[in-house]
């Protein structure tokens, strides 16, 4: 028969490795979770398979650029190689109106606003030019890309070439923002995006950047989409975007001089995944002169940068695809399809 010495070391025992046992019990999936985060991070799953459901995708639409020489390449990033990119991509469904029905008479009611209440002239099948009934402005809209484009002749107002107090930096985005909102045309991803300013001087009847808001007679502002899937919407501009206005220091009707709307919708639900090129290839296409060159500025460029990114085109395009993005110095941007060749209409 034990003692009470016996059981009360036998308790003191039971409750010692009893304790450590909850305890292990408690850490065991703390401890499994990171073991499997470790794993995955050294041992990364393969992707899953291309869906492709579209078929061949269209080759993108890449504004004509002046023949000229291949600039010079060097390849400088701060890892000193090109990065790992993903191998597989999403392309969406760009929503395209090919409805002409009734479509004039919506865009008649989305510029009233503006003053805009005369006939317009017809300029082919799908253009139309309004004059304003009462200054000098124009817009010319297309009722299939719904997509127009205003301009307001300023060189003869003094008011507006005499004084210097456009509204600036955010500001003036807050205000861009505005104008389209009040037109009914500033959708979420707009809304949500980035907004990118430009002084401006009157020079004769041009416009020329400048840089001090104290000596602009206007201010341009670009709109561009929020990031999807974590990655950037780059335009045919590349600092530039097809959503853009610019501002006077004028009030009322003589405030917004120019204004440029090209959206076309994504379709958030629609997309298909296509295999992507290997960085390497695209590299390769850059340098032989292939892809497309937004911006450049020296003859030899230093690429710094490179990444994945929607390319959103100046025209209607059937889908939202990904490029490669080559940023560089002197503001240097060229795109390169991403999609692989294989999948891409010829």
């Amino acid at each position: 028969m034990a003692t009470l010495t016996e059981v009360s070391g036998i308790a003191r025992k039971t409750i010692k490795y009893g304790s450590v046992a909850v305890v292990l019990i408690i850490l065991f999936p703390v401890f499994s979770r990171i073991a499997k985060t470790i794993y995955l991070r050294l041992n990364p799953p393969p992707p899953e398979p291309p869906t492709v459901t579209f078929g061949k995708l269209p080759k993108l639409i890449f504004p004509p650029t002046s023949a000229g020489n291949t600039p010079e390449y060097k390849l400088e990033t701060i890892e000193g190689t090109l990065p790992r990119l993903p191998v597989v991509g999403r392309a969406y469904v760009v929503g395209i109106n090919k409805s002409r029905l009734l479509e004039l008479d919506r865009i008649k009611n989305k510029i009233l606003p503006l003053g805009f209440v005369s006939e317009p002239e017809q300029l082919d099948e799908v253009t139309y030019r309004f004059y304003h009934p009462e200054i000098p402005a124009e817009v010319v809209v297309n009722i299939v890309s719904r997509g127009f484009a205003y301009k307001y002749d300023w060189t003869s107002n003094s008011e507006i070439t005499g004084t210097k107090t456009v509204p600036s930096g955010n500001s003036a985005v807050t205000e861009a923002k505005g104008w389209f909102q009040n037109l009914g045309l500033l959708p979420d991803d707009l809304a949500a995006g980035t907004g990118e300013f430009t002084y401006l001087a009157a020079t004769g009847s041009a416009m020329v950047p400048i840089d001090s808001v104290y000596e602009a007679n206007f201010v341009r502002v670009d709109l561009f989409r929020a990031d999807k899937d974590e990655q950037k919407i780059v335009t045919a501009g590349g600092d530039t975007s097809p959503v853009s206005v610019i501002i006077s220091s004028a009030g009322d009707n003589k405030r917004t001089v120019q204004a440029n709307y090209q959206y076309s919708q994504v379709l958030e639900n629609s997309f298909a995944t296509y295999p992507l090129k290997i960085v390497d290839k695209a590299w390769e296409e850059l340098q032989g002169g292939g892809g497309y060159i937004a911006k450049r500025t020296i003859p030899v460029v230093i690429i710094r940068k490179v990444y994945l990114a929607y390319y959103e085109s100046n025209d209607p395009q059937e889908f939202l695809q990904p490029v490669f993005v080559f940023e560089g110095d002197g503001g240097f941007m060229g795109y390169v399809q991403a999609v692989d060749s294989g999948f891409v209409q010829e």
